[in-house]
């Protein structure tokens, strides 16, 4: 999946853990770790409260792919 890459590249590059990105969405941590390593694909709805949250700089910013 696409977006679990990008998920991990800016969580890596912003220097959040999940615990980190946890706090700031109100996530909880496991879903998380599911989303950035491939068991799930977030909701347009929780990739907007990442963004809110600063821990995506913009929706813009993933790429979807078929």
């Amino acid at each position: 999946m696409v977006i679990a890459g990008q998920l991990r590249a800016l969580q890596e590059e912003k220097q959040l853990s999940q615990g980190d990105m946890g706090k700031r969405t109100g996530l909880p941590r496991c879903y998380l770790s599911r989303a950035v390593n491939e068991h799930v694909v977030p909701a347009i709805e929780t990739l907007e409260k990442m963004a809110r949250a600063k821990c995506l700089s913009t929706l813009s910013t993933l790429t979807y792919r078929h």
